[in-house]
Order: C-alpha cells, then sequence, then structure tokens
C-alpha cells in the first residue's frame, strides 16, 4: 500500500523534507510541527535505560497516583484496569469528589508519588489538580511529584512554581513529535505505569516489549487490509471489538483517538466510535478488530492492549490519508478555549435544575429525523449507578438512535474537535447542583472552589460554542 509507505518514509523527518507526492507532508504535521513520532517504537536498549533511571528516581515510593486529562490519561486507566489491586490510581476529574475517591483509595501517602502528566506543561485541568495535590505533603511535597512532558515544557513547569521537581520527557528518545492520543504504547506515558503493574521486573518487561516488535508485522498486515475495505465509507462510524477485559476503560482511548484525529476534518464527514466485546454488526458501522492475531490467556491482556492500540492508530493513519485529512492536530478545540477566556466567575449561572425524568422529555422534545445521536456530556463525577439508569434510560427512549454518555471536561479533549461541525447529534452538558462541599483533610477549600468554578467555566463555554445543537442543564 503506497499510503503505508509514504507514512514509514515521514516518520522522524521534517516537514521540508518530505517529496511534494507525500500526503503525509500535510497531515502528518501540526502546522509545521512533526506528529510522526510513534510509527517506529524506540529500541528496546533506550527504553531499558530510560525506565533504569526512572527506577532510580521512584525507589522507595509504593503508591502511585497519575494527573492527566485526555491523551495523557486515558491509556493508563485501560492499563489499571487489567491489574485489579495495583497501587495505581488515576485522577482526571475537577470535581472534589473525584479527589475524594482517590485519596479515599491511597493506604500511605508518605510513600505515594503524584506523576503529573501534560505535553504542555500548562493544561489547565492537571495544574489546578497538581496545585490541589501539593497540601498532602506539606514542606517536603517536592519529594512526591514527578512531571512528565516534553523538554520545550520544561521552563514553563519552573515557571509554574515546580523548580526542583524530578522530571523526564514523555518520549523515550527526549523529542516532542507524538501527540497525546499517540503516546501509547511507545512512551512513558503507558510504559511507566506498566513497569510498576509488572512488580518493576525490567526482564519481564523487556519480554513483553519484545514480544509486541515481533507482532507488529501482522498488525500492520492487517490495518492495511481493513483500510482497503473502508476506504469509501462516506462517514467515519467504526465498531471496535475488543476484548471483555478492556472493553470498559479502552472507549474512552479508542473514542479520542478517532474522534479527535478525524472529526470536523471535513465538512459533512462524521465520526462515531463504539466499543463492544459481542461481535455484532452495527447498522453503518465497520467491524475493527485483531483479536486472532494475538494470544489469549492469563498474561496476554498486555500484549494484547498494545497491539490493539498500534493497529488502531495505523488504520486512522492510513485512512486519513486516502482522506486527505490531518489527523495528528485538533484546529477546532481551541473554540471553547477561547470562549472560556471571555468568561469570568460572575458570569456563572445556575442553568435550568432539572431530574432524570425531565431530562429524558426535554431531550425526546428535542429530537428530529436529522438527530442520529445523543452525547450527553456530565460535568462532574458521576456515580456507577448513575451512569448506568442514565443510559440505560437513554437507550429505551431512543430506540434506533444511539446514545453515548461521557464525562467532561475530558470530553473536550477527546470528542469536542468532532462535535464542533457534527449535525447528526444532540449534545446535552449537564452540571451538578452540588459538589463536595465537607473538608479532605490537608487540603486547601478554596482550590477545590476554583476548580469547581473551573469545570464550570469549561461546560459553559462548550455550550456557548455548541448551542445551536445542545442542551444545557444542572442536574
Amino acid at each position: 500500500m503506497k499510503e503505508l509507505e509514504y507514512l514509514l518514509v515521514s516518520a522522524g523527518k521534517s516537514k521540508v523534507s518530505l517529496t511534494e507526492d507525500n500526503p503525509f507532508k500535510d497531515i502528518g504535521f501540526d502546522a509545521d510541527k512533526p506528529r510522526l513520532g510513534w510509527v517506529n517504537p524506540p529500541p528496546w536498549e533506550m527504553v531499558e535505560e530510560t525506565i533504569k533511571r526512572l527506577a532510580a528516581v521512584i525507589k522507595d515510593k509504593e503508591e502511585f497516583i497519575f494527573v492527566g486529562i485526555g491523551g495523557s490519561a486515558n491509556g493508563i486507566k485501560t492499563l489499571i484496569s487489567l491489574k485489579k489491586g495495583c497501587p495505581l490510581y488515576f485522577l482526571d476529574s475537577l470535581d472534589p469528589r473525584a479527589v475524594k475517591d482517590v485519596l479515599s483509595k491511597v493506604k500511605n501517602i508518605g510513600r505515594t508519588l503524584v506523576v503529573l502528566i501534560s505535553k504542555s506543561g500548562t493544561t489547565v485541568e492537571t495544574q489546578a489538580l497538581a496545585g490541589t495535590l501539593k497540601g498532602l505533603f506539606k514542606d517536603n511535597w517536592r519529594d512526591h511529584f514527578l512531571w512528565l512532558s516534553d523538554e520545550e515544557a520544561f521552563p514553563k513547569i519552573n515557571y509554574l512554581g515546580w523548580e526542583r521537581v524530578h522530571r523526564f520527557t514523555i518520549q523515550i528518545d527526549g523529542n516532542s513529535d507524538i501527540g497525546g492520543r499517540f503516546t501509547c504504547p511507545h512512551t512513558l506515558i503507558f510504559l511507566f505505569p506498566l513497569f510498576l503493574i509488572m512488580n518493576r521486573d525490567i526482564s519481564a518487561l523487556k519480554e513483553l516489549f519484545l514480544k509486541y516488535l515481533s507482532s507488529r508485522e501482522g498488525i500492520t498486515a492487517k490495518a492495511v487490509c481493513d483500510v482497503s475495505r473502508y476506504k469509501d465509507k462516506e462517514k467515519a462510524f467504526f465498531s471496535i471489538r475488543v476484548r471483555e477485559e478492556v472493553v470498559d476503560k479502552f472507549t474512552t482511548w479508542a473514542t479520542q483517538l478517532f474522534q479527535e484525529s478525524l472529526g470536523s476534518k471535513k465538512e459533512g464527514f462524521y465520526v462515531k466510535t463504539l466499543v463492544r466485546k459481542e461481535e455484532k454488526e452495527e447498522d453503518g458501522f465497520s467491524l475493527l478488530e485483531i483479536d486472532s492475531l494475538l494470544p489469549k490467556g492469563t498474561g496476554s491482556h498486555f500484549l494484547y492492549l498494545m497491539g490493539l492500540m498500534y493497529y488502531l492508530q495505523l488504520f486512522v493513519a492510513l485512512y486519513a490519508g486516502l482522506k486527505n485529512i490531518n489527523f495528528v492536530n485538533q484546529p477546532y478545540v481551541e473554540e471553547y478555549k477561547r470562549a472560556m477566556r471571555q468568561l469570568s466567575k460572575d458570569d456563572l449561572v445556575v442553568p435550568e435544575k432539572i431530574d432524570l425524568p425531565k431530562l429524558l422529555e426535554k431531550i425526546k422534545a428535542k429530537l428530529n429525523p436529522s438527530l442520529r445521536f445523543i452525547e450527553v456530556v456530565l460535568y462532574f463525577y458521576p456515580q456507577d449507578d448513575f451512569v448506568k439508569k442514565l443510559k440505560e434510560e437513554l437507550d429505551e427512549m431512543l430506540g434506533e438512535k444511539k446514545s453515548f454518555v461521557f464525562v467532561g471536561s475530558d470530553w473536550n479533549h477527546h470528542s469536542y474537535q468532532a462535535a464542533f461541525l457534527d449535525k447528526e447529534t444532540l449534545f446535552v452538558i449537564l452540571t451538578k447542583e452540588d459538589y463536595l462541599s465537607e473538608d479532605i483533610p490537608y487540603l486547601n477549600k478554596d482550590n477545590f472552589c476554583r476548580n469547581v468554578d473551573t469545570l464550570k467555566l469549561i461546560s459553559l463555554a462548550t455550550y456557548k460554542t455548541l448551542q445551536d445543537k445542545a442542551l444545557y442543564f444542572c442536574i
């Protein structure tokens, strides 16, 4: 496949060095910044050297809280879900209930390391949560934080008050040519938590990594085959079949990969992503899966996840090559951020308060034949039973229309780009009437208030930029 050859040639190259007939000269760069560093994995020797340096820094730590948003967190969520009882946690919500939930799981705060992840070093949610958690560690807080970022962001991190805090580059090679949704499985965003989950056994990590490398030829061939099958699709509706052990947390990772890479890049070209454990045909959705290519059984989960991630990334890149879509940028994400900068706390008015039955009535009244999908975005940290009940009620009401329930502001990092030009989806934005009000020991309540205000501002900015196809309520 010619697109594969062009992709492989482009990886690690500057824009000016590529020939004019190479489509990735235009679609593999964010402006002039290269974003194809994910195509080729780093050599094991380089991974081993980096992991050994990391192990020397974290040697006395027993529990780990990973803090990030979007591509900085979604792969870690899936990894953690595959190892029950492992003292690794993630935090990607500004709702104080999320902080309380994570801290309730930590057994020894004195042996805890907070790993802050942001490619730019300035991600609003990550910086806010980082500042909130400082109070847990009092005067020696620097010993309990580590940054993963791009080297060019280190001065910004220092400026924001993180001098003399350990930091490593996200990429093993120290470069900055990988965007957030392509960081798994070749960077420290994936390999660091995987090393911890594997009980810091570098030999076991090496064995797994080399098995993954040996599987890539078959994975690549499958991606090429599937792209050839689906190259003429008018819309990017894909149903990804995955093994049962990864289906829950992997949904957000896959959604971001497809929605942000392909969404709102062409007028009338819409993107929707389903993640299923069942092999069933979905109306208008094309099936993607690689189950037969990788071993099953005990110990195979991580190899399967690595292969699945790389397969889907290759598919997206090659599919975008055929469609002439820049799959590494996300230009419309700036829209809600721009709207948010124009707002202040004084603009925060409580939207209409509503209960679940009334919400369903409001959604039903807004439906029309042109709307095929409903996306409900919860700008609070929801209980699992609430999400389950909401999804069940929506599915029963909607019939053939499909519903999705996501958590903001994570949704802003994985689906806002696709939402901006989407004309087939109704977006329902929900905030909460009451956020956590009680104190959490050692943490400043003022920080929580600011975090909640930030979360509300994100929800309001999102509504203002999507309001011609959105509803906005408080529940």
